[in-house]
């Protein structure tokens, strides 16, 4: 059986989570791992098939939301994506 496996990449829980759990769906199939987002420090073990850069939040040093590295993250592929990022850039602050 082929089992896909999608893991939230935005921090270090879910893929410690997920490092757990793989080797037990492997005894049940193939698992095709799909990782999404861009703020872990954790190396998933196993072959990740599919990767997404995905929407991360990153945060300051006084825990409060670091709205100019997640806009600086994304990485819009038309000028059309790029001026409504910047439009979003201007409502937050």
């Amino acid at each position: 059986m082929k089992i896909f496996y999608a893991v939230q990449a935005t921090g270090n829980g879910h893929i410690s989570r997920a490092m757990e759990l793989i080797p037990y769906l492997e005894r049940y199939g193939e698992v095709d791992i799909f990782l999404s987002g861009a703020n872990n420090s954790l190396q998933l073990d196993g072959s990740v098939k599919y990767r997404s850069k995905g929407l991360s939040l990153f945060y300051t040093n006084s825990g409060g939301l670091n709205y100019w590295e997640i806009a600086r993250q994304i990485a819009p592929s038309a000028s059309g994506e790029r001026s409504a990022i910047f439009r979003w850039k201007s409502m937050i602050w």
